[in-house]
């Protein structure tokens, strides 16, 4: 008799989706969670990010653990994968990879785990060019090549949260 694996698929690649898929494969080692990340970057610090701007100058220091590390303790990914539709009665998700082709994935167990969408205040002029948003990894890229060019002398940031006041 051939047992079959129970298929965990996690929908977010930041602390909780990550949390969850090691937690399940603590739990049962024969579970490989398969974790989607919309971009390519599993276990980063959303709330680290500033300091890549500042005192951490390797943008991977922010990585809780790398995504070797997390290979090697079991979970699996499926990144630059937005997920688009989750059908709960046949449990599949369909995903979307960087070239718009979608994609099937069956689960026994489905975690969304995609955490906050940041708050875009109706600011007039906040979608022109040098003015940027910061929650992810390249947004973070694109304030760290702004504020790096010769040309650029001051910054306003807008936002007393924990992002804006680090």
């Amino acid at each position: 008799m051939t047992s079959q694996r129970h298929r965990l698929v996690i929908v977010g690649g930041s602390d909780a989706g990550i949390a969850a898929g090691l937690r399940a494969q603590q739990l049962d080692p024969s579970i490989e969670p398969l974790v989607v990340v919309a971009d390519a970057y599993p276990n980063f610090s959303i709330c680290g990010l500033p300091f890549y701007l500042s005192e951490t100058p390797d943008w991977r220091d922010l990585a809780h653990r790398s995504r070797s590390d997390l290979e090697a303790a079991g979970l699996r990914f499926r990144l630059d994968h937005a997920a688009s539709q989750i059908d709960a009665d046949r449990h599949t998700l369909t995903v979307r990879d960087p070239d718009s082709d979608e994609r099937v994935i069956g689960y026994d167990t489905l975690i969304v785990g995609t955490g906050a969408v940041p708050a875009r205040p109706p600011i007039d002029g906040l979608d022109t060019p040098g003015v940027h948003v910061l929650h992810s990894m390249d947004h973070v890229f694109a304030v760290h090549d702004r504020i790096t060019l010769p040309s650029t002398r001051t910054a306003i940031i807008v936002g007393v949260g924990y992002i804006g006041l680090e």
